[in-house]
Parts: structure tokens; sequence; C-alpha cells
């Protein structure tokens, strides 16, 4: 029998797994973690007052209050935080779009970093959102290095409930043969796929030691990105570059 302190972990978990809005309903939420709607009402109504998640007073949904925000923001790597933090800040104002650094954490895409200016367009992963591998910049970057065995079966799951209208790929072969093109050209691309209107450029990250550990990405409106991919990842690759350099630095 699981304790109380994993149904919590788990129900907190549910809500970086579910779809691409940031509020849940408590219907929603207690179908994620297979239990009874009014048991996952009381452990809401506990973590409300425990400041970590909140309700919209109209709609009667709930999102992750900024207190967890803050502390997902902290979380893990803290040097490839610290590495990356300045370099992202510096390609925002030089692209004026979203930068994000994202990690792997099992068949997702997470971010840890989220980085914008006052005119970026506010869209794209927030810090503690989970994405599909599959179908993001940010995913897809991060399966540069996964064989294609690993990939269908990380992928499996998600492929099975397509989203309707988008331009993701429907197939573990459409999967496979964007990969190939991206790996090839150094960086990944996913232009609508994910959100309308939406498009984005990731880069890996890697230690000395060549392990890929994350992933830099600009995000912005396809009107402004479409005809700037190129010098999109030029950027980037030249972010990835110094944070890398600055990682090997602290790891030395």
């Amino acid at each position: 029998m699981d304790s109380a302190a994993e149904r919590v972990a788990a129900l907190l978990l549910a809500f970086g797994r579910r779809g691409t809005t940031g509020d849940h309903s408590v219907s929603d939420l207690a179908r994620a973690v297979g239990r009874e709607r009014s048991q996952v009402s009381r452990m809401l109504q506990a973590l409300g007052r425990g400041g970590l998640v909140e309700q919209d007073s109209h709609t009667k949904r709930y999102r992750l209050s900024w207190n967890m925000l803050v502390l997902a923001a902290g979380a893990g790597d803290s040097s490839l935080l610290r590495a990356a933090r300045p370099v992202l800040r510096a390609l925002v104002a030089r692209t004026g779009e979203v930068a994000l650094l994202s990690v792997q954490r099992g068949n997702r895409s997470l971010t840890v970093l989220r980085e914008e200016s006052n005119q970026s367009l506010r869209a794209g992963g927030w810090v503690g959102r989970s994405s599909p591998l599959h179908c993001t910049a940010s995913g897809r970057a991060l399966l540069f290095d996964t064989d294609d065995d690993l990939v269908a079966e990380l992928v499996a799951a998600d492929l099975t409930t397509p989203m309707s209208g988008l331009s993701a790929p429907r197939t573990i072969e459409e999967v496979l043969e964007r990969l190939r093109i991206e790996r090839d050209r150094g960086y990944s691309m996913a232009s609508e796929e994910v959100e309308i209107g939406l498009t984005s450029v990731g880069v890996p990250l890697r230690t000395p030691d060549g392990e890929l550990v994350g992933v830099i990405n600009v995000s912005g409106p396809t009107s402004r990105m479409i005809n700037r991919l190129d010098d999109a990842a030029r950027r980037l690759h030249g972010a990835a570059t110094a944070i890398e350099g600055t990682l090997g630095r602290m790891l030395s």
C-alpha cells in the first residue's frame, strides 16, 4: 500500500503529464492518478493551504503555485542551471524570443529554466512543464543520441493519441525520419507541432566527455521564426558552446 507522501507526490507529478495547459480539473487529476474524486479534492485543498497549488476562483481548476515553480527552477543539476542562465539571457536579448533549457525525464522533456524579454511571445514551456519527446524541438533534440528502438519505446504512448490538426508526426517512421534529418543538420525544429502559431528550434548540450545532458531552444511566433531558422540555430550553437565551456570548468 502506498503512503500518504507517495499519493501526494503522484498527484503533484500529474500536473506535468496533463496536456498543454497549466490548469486541471479535479476530475482530470483523479483519473490521472487513479483515485476517487473526493480523495483528490481533499488532497488538493490541503496542498492549497500549504501553498503548493492554487485554485482559479472562477473555473475552480487547479494549477501549480509559484512556490512550486520556484522550487522546480532550483531543482536538478544546479551547475547546468548556473551555466545556462546568463547565456540564455543574452540569447533572449539577441533574438527577442523565449529561450528555454530542458532535460529528459523518462519519456518527457522537462523545462527547467525559462528566460524571456518584454517582447517575447508568452508561449512555449514554463518551468516545471513536461512535454512529449516526439513533437517538440527540445524533445527531439534530447533524442539525438538515442537508438531507434529506444526512441520507438519512449514515444509509443504519445503516438497513440495524436494531436489532431497539428503538424506533429503521427507514426514512429515519421518521428525517426525527422530525427535523421535533424541529427544531420545539428538542430531540431518543430513548427506548429504542439501549438498553433509556435515554432521552436533546439540544440543539445553536452558535458566535456560528450554526454547529452540537456537542450536549449528558442520559441516564437511562426510568422517571425520561420524565416530565421538558420540564424536561430547558429545563435543556439554559439550559446551551447558557451554553456558547455562554463559547465566544463565547473566540473573540472
